[in-house]
């Protein structure tokens, strides 16, 4: 299976997920308050550029598919996981005509802060994602911490039904592993994103 095929069932299923529990589980409890759980799956239009040594090179534009799941451990705070909002979810590994198979992994937490408005249906957000990149092909792997902001709107729609719309700036590190004493710039990739997602609370 394509890695756009088995990201387009993920977001699927969890929608699916999404709608099915969220009337049954859900307790009533205003959204982004404690012990609020959250699940969607998203959509967006992304453009990512490649930096090598601090350099950034042409850019390219791509359609991306993603779950989402988000814990609120107080009023406001959320804790979210978004393994398909990079290039490609998770662990993948493309296999080209010509050459090593290559590897790439991205493993992302998202501290968030909602505001909350009482009476309001609509709760703006800020996120920081924090996490580690990595990419290996043959004998050659690239890696590092990896950090951004993404923030937008939740609307909650009908019920416990969600719609939210963002914007997302990534900036993904891929250092050489025996990278030249002379290079003191960044490798990686920087990309930038704008999407909507679908979903519900419980």
């Amino acid at each position: 299976m394509k890695t756009t095929e088995y990201v387009g069932v993920v977001v699927v299923i969890v929608c699916m997920i999404t709608f099915v529990a969220t009337p049954v589980l859900s307790q009533g409890k205003p959204f982004a308050t404690q012990g609020v759980v959250e699940l969607a799956g998203s959509v967006s239009f992304a453009s990512f550029t490649q930096v090598s040594n601090g350099k950034t090179g042409d850019g390219t534009t791509l359609f991306s598919l993603g779950p989402h799941i988000g814990y609120f451990p107080a009023d406001g705070i959320e804790i979210g996981f978004d393994p398909g909002v990079t290039i490609l979810p998770g662990v993948s590994v493309a296999t080209p005509e010509k050459g090593d198979a290559i590897t790439l992994m991205q493993l992302f937490l998202y501290p968030a802060y909602n505001f909350r408005i009482e009476g309001s249906h609509v709760t703006p957000y800020i996120e920081v994602p924090l996490g580690y990149t990595s990419m290996s092909s043959g004998n050659t792997t690239q890696s590092g911490f990896s950090w951004g902001v993404k923030g937008g709107i939740k609307v909650v729609a009908t019920g416990q039904m969600l719609l939210t719309f963002y914007g997302e700036y990534l900036q993904l590190t891929l250092d050489p592993e025996n990278r030249s004493p002379n290079a003191s710039g960044r490798y990686g990739l920087n990309y930038l994103s704008f999407g909507i997602s679908v979903g519900g609370y419980f």
